[in-house]
């Protein structure tokens, strides 16, 4: 062998040496990074949290989470939640003052845009906030699920004619056919709550009133179960906001559709959502079992008519908020 193989043999077994350091080099990292990004999501420190953000500036929505876009051009979640709307009409943000309601309404069907009748704001005065914007609240709101109407609009219209708020924003989050499990801790909406409420808390919105309508989807459950599930819902709302007001709708029947007049009200239900007011800052909102099928639009949903009555009880309720005896 002359000189020159010896030198290009060693000049070729540096040459591999050196990219294998390296190579082994970059795959220690590797690995490295790797175990410390399991360590900080398993323990969802400031770490991973700063990478999450970053990821959510800088990712398009789309690739976060499973979008569906209708013929219309609305868009909703992995939910089914109203998310974008381009009949919408985006507005400054409100003037808060001591006299606004900020009202976060949520719950099954009823609670979203389920009813048989679309309402808009009578005014400028009624907003739905959605992902740090504000717009004119027209049903369906976005938010929550569904297309059509709720029964929040026209009870956020009657509260600023009555003058009981200058201004009414809404923070829909209600997912049709939903059982309190799936909100309550370790259930599937329990933590797309968490993150609603910490989005409007870091973006310093003070919400002042939780309305919560649910319970047709549980009618037959054990009373200890509903119960300790609704209050596991309410302990959450009150970590983030402590000096909220939390009404609770007494809803148990109608839903699957029943041709009775009663629809089947599940009493053990009706007493859950009485007995969750014994807790602080925790009061009754409307009996819509009282609503009977001919004012529900398929048996199950209110009609325009259902609607009416139902938000004629919520202002009654949060003008003067009551207790179960």
């Amino acid at each position: 062998m002359n000189t020159e193989e010896s030198n290009n043999q060693t000049s070729f077994l540096k040459k591999t040496v050196t990219y294998s350091f390296y190579l082994l080099s970059i795959t220690t990292i590797g690995i490295i990074t790797l175990l410390i990004g399991i360590h900080s999501a398993l323990n969802n420190d400031h770490l991973f949290r700063t990478a999450m953000y970053i990821k959510q500036r800088v990712m398009p929505q789309a690739t976060l989470v499973s979008q569906n876009t209708n013929e219309f051009g609305q868009v909703t979640n992995e939910f089914a939640q109203l998310i974008k709307d381009p009949t919408k009409l985006q507005t400054q943000v409100p003037n808060v003052t001591d006299k606004t309601i900020v009202a976060f309404v949520f719950g099954q069907s009823n609670s979203a845009n389920g009813a048989g009748e679309r309402f808009q704001a009578n005014s400028k005065n009624v907003f739905n906030y959605f992902d740090n914007h504000y717009y004119i609240a027209t049903d369906p709101l976005l938010g929550a699920t569904g297309n059509a109407g709720s029964m929040w609009t026209i009870t956020a219209n009657k509260l600023i004619e009555k003058n009981i708020a200058d201004k009414i924003i809404l923070i829909a989050a209600g997912v049709g056919g939903t059982s309190v499990k799936l909100w309550r801790n370790g259930g599937e909406l329990n933590k797309m709550l968490e993150n609603r409420l910490k989005e409007t808390q870091g973006n310093n919105i003070q919400i002042t009133h939780f309305l919560w309508h649910q319970g047709e989807s549980d009618n037959g459950i054990y009373e200890s179960e509903y119960e300790n599930g609704l209050t596991e819902v309410i302990t959450l709302t009150q970590r983030y906001y402590p000096n909220s007001k939390f009404f609770v709708s007494q809803a148990s029947a109608h839903c699957p559709n029943t041709s009775s007049d009663d629809g089947f009200s599940s009493a053990s239900i009706l007493k859950s959502q009485r007995d969750v007011t014994k807790l602080k800052n925790v009061f009754m909102g409307p009996n819509t079992d009282l609503i009977n099928a001919n004012d529900r639009w398929d048996g199950c949903h209110l009609s325009g008519r259902g609607v009416e009555k139902a938000s004629n009880d919520w202002v009654k309720l949060i003008q003067s908020p009551q207790k179960s005896n």
